[in-house]
């Protein structure tokens, strides 16, 4: 499963696989979301997918970017955004993690640098040489008091937990630890071929990103998500 697999895979879907797609519940990880990206007046959403999540955030930021490599998902999030009266205040670009710096500064005619940068439920369909890629080209546009914000980033450490349900077990008992204990295998076997970890991408625990924060100098703040049992997210600054 490498890049080209999850692009084919999102090229014709056209809403971001929440775990509820009612509004009630965007609305609510909007605001988790933005409780944790703590101000500033210009965002950049990387993955904003139909932008479920960047109609909330333009109602709060002067200055909205979005940016998808499925164009299905960009035309989804502009019938949104149109239907929210957000639409004259986020520009959308068509661009991958490899693309959007120079199609942001192809579209601004500068090295714009941004208060926040984000990036939701994207996170796990780059490998570690593209998210270290990503922190590298995001620095030169992150103003100087930003945030670089890696959503719902898939943990390593409980995703199996949570896929053996262990989680919504009120007693843990025989039939939960051999869930436990398959699922581990399972993982096991695709990370000795060299595979994804799971159908639901790349998985990393918090220290990787430690790892990188070290190497560039950044700090780093990790929380665990209110409404994933299984993802955390990563807040990288100066």
């Amino acid at each position: 499963m490498n890049k080209i697999y999850w692009k084919d895979y999102w090229a014709d879907k056209t809403d971001g696989q929440h775990r509820r797609q009612d509004e009630d519940f965007m609305e609510n990880e909007a605001k988790e979301k933005l409780f944790l990206l703590e101000g500033g007046k210009s965002i950049l959403d990387f993955g904003c997918g139909a932008a479920e999540l960047l109609t909330y955030y333009s109602r709060v930021y002067d200055f909205n970017v979005g940016a998808d490599f499925s164009a299905s998902m960009l035309k989804s999030a502009a019938i949104r955004l149109e239907q929210f009266n957000s639409i004259d205040k986020v520009r959308l670009l068509h661009a991958d993690d490899s693309q959007v710096w120079r199609q942001i500064e192809k579209d601004l005619g500068e090295v714009y640098k941004f208060d926040r940068i984000t990036a939701g439920q994207v996170i796990q369909y780059l490998d570690k040489k593209q998210i270290e890629m990503f922190i590298c080209n995001a620095l030169p546009h992150l103003a100087a008091n930003g945030r670089l914000c890696f959503f719902d980033v898939v943990d390593s450490r409980t995703y199996e937990l949570w896929r053996s349900k262990l989680f919504k077990s009120p007693n843990f008992n025989m039939s939960v630890l051999f869930r436990l204990i398959v699922g581990r295998l399972r993982a096991l076997g695709k990370t000795i071929k060299g595979t994804t970890v799971s159908e639901m991408g790349y998985m990393y625990p918090p220290f990787f990103f430690e790892s990188l924060a070290n190497k560039y100098g950044l700090k780093l703040h990790v929380v665990n998500s209110m409404y994933y049992e299984y993802r955390y997210h990563v807040i990288l600054s100066y």
